[in-house]
C-alpha cells in the first residue's frame, strides 16, 4: 500500500482550513492543519510531511518565518507553497527569495492548487537523494 502524501496547511481563517482540508483530502491526500504560524512550527518539529502550504499573515509566525524554518530543517527541495489574500509583487519576491516553491493568491483555484502540490512532491521525491529514488 502507497501512502498518502501528507500536507500541513497553515492558516489563520478556518474556512479557509475547512475548505483547502476537504479539497486536499479529495485529491488523496493526507491533511493536518494549524490554526497560526506557531502552531504550525510545532507540528513540522512533531509530524513529517511532504509539504507545507501557508497562509503569508497569521498570528505569531507568519509565512516568512515558517518558509525560513523549513528551507533551515529540510533543505530547498521540501514544498512550500504561500498562499494569501494580500497579494503584491513585493511579497511574492520576499516568499520566492525566502524559498516558497510556488505563491497564490486567494481566491486560486482547487485544481491549480493541487497540480502544483503534486509536482512539488514528485519532483521533491525525485531529487531527494536520501529517498531510495
Amino acid at each position: 500500500m502507497i501512502d498518502k502524501p501528507c500536507v500541513l496547511v497553515a492558516d489563520d481563517e478556518e474556512r479557509i482550513l475547512i475548505l483547502l482540508q476537504a479539497n486536499l483530502e479529495a485529491f488523496g491526500f493526507e491533511v493536518k492543519t494549524a490554526e497560526d504560524g506557531n502552531q504550525a512550527l510545532q507540528l513540522l518539529e512533531t509530524d513529517t510531511f511532504d509539504a507545507v502550504i501557508t497562509d503569508m499573515n497569521m498570528p505569531g509566525a507568519g509565512g516568512m518565518e515558517i518558509i525560513r524554518h523549513v528551507r533551515r530543517e529540510f533543505g530547498p527541495s521540501f514544498p512550500v507553497i504561500v498562499i494569501t489574500a494580500y497579494g503584491s509583487v513585493q511579497n511574492a519576491v520576499q516568499a520566492m527569495h525566502a524559498g516558497a516553491t510556488d505563491y497564490l493568491e486567494k481566491p486560486f483555484d482547487m485544481g491549480d492548487l493541487r497540480k502544483c502540490l503534486s509536482k512539488w512532491i514528485e519532483s521533491a521525491t525525485v531529487t531527494d537523494p536520501f529517498s531510495g529514488n
